[in-house]
């Protein structure tokens, strides 16, 4: 697709639109990169709306000029989904960070896309009601997070965050805007359009408002963490708690390695250091007695396969360290080597165990540090593979080698090539290879229906008709 590059009389009819203040030009680099800073590219400029008028109205110029359109949220992503790969305008919708509206009576919210997640979790802290999806990374945007239909920690009771959207306001590539869904908890009339545009990385729509369903907050939870001798020995496990009905809010797992990792990045004690492998369980429900009898029983099964003694968290600081710990474990491991790059394959939860297996062969094979840890009660692995001492030339091979055997990994038992972290840019070039050209095609139509000049965040998920020359894609995967 050939585009145009931004001159200077399209960023004048941009300022006409946002104001001055609000167009940055030339982009500066913090515009460049995202998380995992191993995508990089820098847009011509930036443009920050404040409402969705002012997106229509962005958007209708950019497809009117053949400009591509890159939208931005606080670039927590790790795929370079918003790195603009192909220049032209950023969309950076940080200020769109207003709640529109905050209904008990129907348990939604309405929200504009840049309002991070932590902002809404602090709007209703003092309200009845929880929005539940729980990603590590709190600063993310509610946008961010429903363009890649992040999960997180509570994803194995509640679902992901497609699940909490109700509805969505999107403006299409042309500028039209679009209600899809609402407020309503049933809809059967016709294709379900909002469920196709979340978890969509920006490649179909502009979202600018999301409906999100609230739930009752739970009058108790309890976080446990159960230390085993070896990681592998407590994911085996997780099965056995749902074999026996009990399904917890949540169940991370982690190493003593990369504990070991976090102690040194935040400068802190972990609460334990009597595992190997740890899970972290959260319980939580409106039956205090229910709830403690599913903990007390996940503590049986758990010791039964050889569980060390459990660490109860039973003040708000101790609970708060372990959740620390497990939310900056991904910056904890970037920490400790030059540049990382990551896998987040999904699988089902019984063959976990099994994948970590492989995984560690990988390591050894092909001698490259991995740190990983994940979401074991959905079957969410976020692999990372460290540069260390290798160039920078030498570390590119290595990656591709191992997100291939990474791939054929997740193919063979079952599993997707993302959980939540989504495609992006860095994962494009393996999709045909996973999921075969018949999928592709039918993406390539749907992108065509919706924005028929390919401007929307170009380059991404899959390879669309005319740009099968990458490199770096790699051929079919084995059946």
């Amino acid at each position: 697709m050939a585009y145009n590059k931004v001159t200077e009389v399209d960023v004048a009819a941009l300022t006409k639109i946002v104001g001055a203040d609000r167009v940055i030009y030339p982009a500066t680099v913090h515009y460049d990169h995202d998380q995992m800073k191993s995508v990089r590219s820098l847009p011509d400029v930036a443009v920050q709306p404040i409402n969705d008028n002012e997106v229509a109205r962005i958007m209708a110029y950019a497809n009117e000029h053949t400009i591509p359109v890159t939208v931005r949220g606080n670039a927590t992503g790790l795929m370079g989904a918003n790195v603009a790969i192909e220049h032209g305008i950023a969309l950076d919708m940080i200020k769109m960070n207003q709640v529109l509206e905050y209904d008990p009576e129907n348990l939604t919210i309405t929200v504009q896309n840049g309002l991070r997640i932590r902002d809404i979790n602090e709007y209703l802290a003092d309200k009845p009601f929880i929005y539940v999806p729980a990603p590590a990374m709190k600063w993310a945007t509610i946008g961010g997070n429903a363009s890649t239909n992040a999960g997180g920690m509570r994803a194995v009771k509640y679902g992901t965050t497609r699940d909490y959207v109700r509805g969505i306001k999107v403006i299409l590539a042309d500028g039209t805007s679009l209600q899809l869904g609402g407020k309503t908890v049933k809809n059967s009339s016709g294709y379900d359009l909002k469920d196709l545009i979340v978890g969509s990385e920006g490649t179909l729509a502009v979202i600018t408002e999301l409906i999100l369903r609230l739930i009752p907050r739970p009058v108790i939870t309890i976080d446990v963490l159960l230390p085993f001798d070896s990681v592998e020995a407590a994911i085996k496990v997780v099965p056995k708690f749902l074999e026996a009905g009990i399904v917890p809010t949540g169940i991370e797992f982690f190493g003593s390695r990369e504990i070991g990792y976090w102690e040194k990045y935040a400068k802190k004690q972990f609460v334990d250091h009597s595992g190997g492998g740890y899970l972290l369980l959260t319980f939580d429900g409106s039956n205090k007695d229910a709830v403690q009898a599913d903990y007390e029983r996940a503590l049986e099964i758990a010791k039964n396969a050889g569980a060390k003694a459990p660490v109860l968290m039973n003040t708000a600081d101790q609970a708060a360290l372990v959740w620390e710990a497990r939310n900056q474990l991904l910056t904890a491991i970037q920490a400790t080597t030059p540049a990382m790059d990551e896998v987040d394959i999904v699988v089902p939860r019984s063959k976990i165990a099994a994948v970590l297996e492989q995984v560690h062969q990988i390591e050894e094979t092909d001698q490259v540090r991995m740190p990983n840890f994940g979401h074991a009660g959905d079957g969410n692995l976020h692999i990372y593979i460290c540069q260390d001492n290798y160039s920078a030339a030498d570390f590119a091979v290595k990656v591709d080698i191992v997100i291939r055997k990474l791939y054929q990994v997740a193919k063979n038992i079952g599993g997707e090539m993302s959980g939540e972290h989504g495609i992006g840019y860095a994962r494009e070039p393996y999709f045909a290879a996973f999921y075969g050209t018949d999928r592709v095609a039918l993406l390539d139509r749907i992108k065509d229906a919706f924005d028929p000049k390919h401007i929307l965040n170009p380059d991404k998920v899959f390879p669309v008709k005319g740009e099968n020359d990458r490199p770096d894609r790699p051929l079919e995967l084995k059946k």
